[in-house]
């Protein structure tokens, strides 16, 4: 039952995102840049690894994420399935919480660190906030379109 309340507020959250993102013209994953079109979803899903507190302490709280930087270990995820004939915008992470989001390029909430690994495959470190059950990943591309994955945490 927990579960599905977890999968539910997640699949909202990711809603209430694409609204923020994608609310009308004036909405754009780049700051200052408007969509020359409605934005497309894409039926392509990410799968997302969740690898944990595995060591890397690469980006810290905050945006653009350098307050504690070196000093934060880092939650670290693995994302397979990237289209790799579209130019990655933009990413976000949202935990189940609610209470902030990561991204990069980072507007608002905290930053993120990702690393294009090639092949389709991306790694993505944050900084820990309130504990979540469930990460929901966005990879915005230059297109107008948008590719999503969720993983919860083992």
């Amino acid at each position: 039952m927990i579960l599905k309340k977890n999968i539910l507020l997640s699949v909202l959250l990711l809603f209430s995102v694409a609204c923020v993102f994608f609310g009308g013209k004036e909405a754009s994953p780049v700051l200052g840049e408007t969509f020359s079109e409605e934005p497309q979803v894409i039926l392509q899903r990410l799968d997302v690894e969740y690898l944990g507190l595995d060591g890397h302490r690469l980006i810290g709280s905050g945006c653009p994420g350098s307050d504690g930087k070196g000093s934060i270990e880092n939650i670290h995820f693995l994302v397979h399935g990237v289209d790799r004939d579209r130019k990655v915008q933009r990413i976000l992470v949202a935990g189940d919480n609610s209470t902030l989001t990561w991204e990069t390029p980072c507007s608002g909430d905290w930053g993120l660190l990702a690393r294009d690994l090639h092949k389709g495959t991306w790694e993505i470190f944050i900084a820990p906030s309130l504990p979540s059950e469930i990460y929901t990943v966005i990879f915005f591309y230059d297109d107008n379109t948008f590719a999503l994955g969720m993983n919860s945490v083992p």
